[in-house]
């Protein structure tokens, strides 16, 4: 996969991630505070459909952090070993 592809991906993870940590908060305060239910609708399958896209989120946002800063990392290794190398030379 190139480079320019991952930080595509990670890019959008990290959209989806916000999105879904946003939309997760939004249905748990609106559903649960502000709307009364119309009909029968357990406060428990709301809570647990906003949990699991604050879950989603989290998820996916620390995963796009975690590829932002390993590819960071790999690029000041490379930087390094490049500068080692021209060095020795």
């Amino acid at each position: 996969m190139s480079e320019k592809r991952k930080i595509e991906l990670t890019r959008l993870q990290g959209i989806i991630a916000i999105a879904s940590f946003s939309s997760g908060v939004l249905i748990a305060a609106v559903c649960l505070f502000w709307i009364p239910p119309l009909g029968e609708i357990a406060s428990s399958a709301v809570s647990i459909v906003s949990e699991l896209l604050v879950l989603c989120g989290a998820i996916l946002g620390v995963k796009a952090s975690y590829d932002v800063k390993f590819r960071k990392f790999e690029a000041e290794l490379s930087q390094v070993m490049e500068n080692e190398s021209k060095n020795t030379q």
